[in-house]
C-alpha cells in the first residue's frame, strides 16, 4: 500500500469558496460552509473540492449543503445527487435529483458527494467532500460553573481544560483506504480582566498560576478566564470558568513633605525613598487588593516612643507615621484576606526611608539692609532635636535670644534688631553667638566653632 498524501490547497476566500488547484469547466461551492479547500489521493488521480461545516454549539451535528453549476451549455440541466458508501467503495444510487440552471443538495451528512448533470449537449459529474466540525473544548469546574475548590489554595491556582480537533476521514476513491485530513488545535487562556496578564497561557491546558513573582499571581478579584482553542481551519471554540478569588496583594505608596526655602514650606511628594531631616512625617497609602486586614510594620531598627506596628481594616485608611531618629527605614506591610490568605508588601528592600544626620553649621557674616539678600543671621541645619542660640554685643549685652525645643525647626533667623522684634536696629560691628543644639542622633553642638564665635553685621550707614 502506498503511503498516504494529504495535500490541501486554501484560496483566499477561505471561509466561503474552494476552488480546484485548476480551472474546471463545471464548479462545486458552498454558501454556507466555514472553511474550504481542496484534497487530492493518493491513488486516485483527481483532486476535489472539500467544505468544513462548523458546529455552532458543542455537541451539535451540523448540516452540510453544495451547489453545482454546469459550465454552460443548452438550458435544461438535470441534476442526480448521489453519495460514496465506504462499506462497497462505490457511490450509492440516486437520493436527489433536480432540474434548472444549477442545484443545490441541502440537509447533507459528512461524506463524499457525487452530482451527474445532465442537458442536451451536456454530461458531466462534479464531486466534494462534506465535513462537519465539532471540536471539543471544556474548562474543567463545578456544578455552579465555578473553579473547583481543590484546584486553588492561598499558594496557587489550577485551570484545567481539554481542547481536542474534530477528526476528518475521507477515502481514496480508488481504494477504499481510509485518511484523515491533518487537524490540529492550538490554545489560549484569558480572562476577563484586560489588564490581567496570564504567562504561560498558550503553554499549557493545565495551567498553575502560583502566588509568587515573577510570572502570573492569582486575581485578587473576581475573575472569568476563557480557554479559547482554534483547529487548524482556523474554527473556534470556548469555554470558560469563575474563579471567586480568595487571594490578596499587599501594596502602599509613600508621600512625604519635600521642604524647601527659608519658611520650612514644602510640597508633598511620592517616593520610593523618600530623604528628609527630622523629624520626617511618612503618609503610607494602601494600595492593597482583596485585603481586610491590615499589619503596617513600620520601624524595624529604632524606637522612637510611637508604636511601630500599626493594624488598619480599611483599604482606604492611610497611615501617618513620623520618623525622628536619623538613619535608614524599611517599613513593610502584610495584607489579610478574609479567606485568610496572606501577602507582603515589599518583597525586597524597598522601598527606604532616609532620616538624614543632624548638621550645623553658622555663618560669620550677615547683611540686613533689606535687599533680600543674606538679610538673617540664620544658620544651616537638619535633623536637630533642640536648639538654643543666644547673641551678645560687644559689652557683652543680650541682644537676641531663641530656642527650639520640639517639632521641626522653623527658625527664620535673627534680622539684626534688638531681641530680633523689628524696631530698634542692632548697630552694624561684630557680635559674639553661642548654640546650645542637640540632635535626634544625639550628636551634641556646643562650645567649639562654629558652635560659638563672631559674626560681622554690616549695614548701610544711612539706615
Amino acid at each position: 500500500m502506498r503511503p498516504v498524501s494529504v495535500k490541501i490547497f486554501i484560496t483566499s476566500g477561505m471561509f466561503l469558496l474552494a476552488m480546484c488547484t485548476l480551472p474546471v469547466p463545471a464548479q462545486m461551492t458552498s454558501s454556507t460552509a466555514n472553511y474550504a479547500g481542496t484534497l487530492s489521493y493518493p491513488v486516485f488521480p483527481a483532486s476535489d473540492p472539500f467544505f468544513v461545516f462548523h458546529a455552532v454549539t458543542q455537541g451539535s451535528t451540523p448540516r452540510g449543503a453544495l451547489t453545482a453549476t454546469p459550465p454552460g451549455g443548452t438550458p435544461g440541466f438535470d441534476f442526480s445527487w448521489s453519495r460514496y458508501d465506504p462499506l462497497t467503495g462505490n457511490f450509492g444510487p440516486p437520493f436527489f435529483t433536480q432540474s434548472g440552471t444549477a442545484s443545490t443538495a441541502s440537509n447533507l451528512e459528512g461524506g463524499c458527494y457525487r452530482v451527474h448533470i445532465t442537458s442536451a449537449d451536456l454530461d458531466t459529474m462534479l464531486r466534494a467532500w462534506v465535513f462537519p466540525n465539532d471540536p471539543y473544548v471544556e474548562v474543567e469546574k463545578g456544578p455552579d460553573g465555578k473553579v473547583m475548590p481543590y484546584r486553588y489554595t492561598c499558594d496557587f491556582l489550577r485551570l484545567t481544560g481539554t481542547a481536542v480537533a474534530d477528526t476528518m476521514p475521507y477515502y481514496d476513491l480508488s481504494t477504499g483506504e481510509k485518511l484523515f485530513l491533518p487537524n490540529g488545535m492550538s490554545f489560549e487562556w484569558t480572562s476577563d480582566d484586560p489588564e490581567y496578564e496570564i504567562f504561560g497561557g498558550r503553554l499549557y491546558l493545565s495551567l498553575t498560576i502560583y502566588n509568587q513573582p515573577p510570572y502570573s499571581r492569582p486575581p485578587t478579584k473576581d475573575t472569568r478566564f476563557y480557554l479559547t482553542a482554534v483547529d487548524s481551519f482556523g474554527l473556534a471554540r470556548m469555554d470558560n470558568v469563575l474563579y471567586e478569588s480568595v487571594h490578596v496583594r499587599a501594596e502602599f505608596n509613600m508621600f512625604y513633605e519635600e521642604r524647601s526655602g527659608d519658611d520650612g514650606e514644602g510640597t508633598w511628594t511620592e517616593s520610593e525613598k523618600p530623604e528628609e531631616e527630622s523629624p520626617l512625617e511618612i503618609r503610607f497609602h494602601n494600595l492593597s487588593e482583596n485585603g481586610v486586614e491590615f499589619v503596617w510594620s513600620l520601624v524595624d531598627s529604632a524606637k522612637t516612643g510611637e508604636d511601630a506596628i500599626v493594624t488598619t481594616t480599611d483599604v482606604n485608611d492611610s497611615v501617618v507615621y513620623t520618623y525622628y531618629v536619623p538613619g535608614y527605614y524599611y517599613p513593610r506591610m502584610i495584607a489579610y484576606s478574609e479567606a485568610g490568605c496572606v501577602d507582603s508588601f515589599p518583597l525586597i528592600t524597598n522601598p527606604e526611608i532616609h532620616v538624614v544626620p543632624s548638621e550645623l553649621d553658622a555663618p560669620n557674616v550677615f547683611t540686613p539692609n533689606g535687599d533680600g539678600v543674606n538679610d538673617y543671621f540664620v544658620v544651616r541645619a537638619k535633623s536637630l532635636k533642640s536648639f538654643r542660640i543666644t547673641i551678645y554685643d560687644r559689652s557683652g549685652r543680650k541682644i537676641y535670644e531663641y530656642e527650639h525645643t520640639e517639632g521641626r525647626m522653623e527658625w527664620e533667623g535673627w534680622d539684626g534688631s534688638i531681641q530680633g522684634k523689628g524696631k530698634s536696629f542692632a548697630e552694624p560691628g561684630v557680635y559674639y553667638y553661642v548654640i546650645d543644639a542637640l540632635g535626634w542622633d544625639a550628636t551634641v553642638y556646643r562650645d567649639v566653632k562654629p558652635y560659638t564665635g563672631f559674626v560681622y553685621l554690616f549695614r548701610e550707614a544711612d539706615r
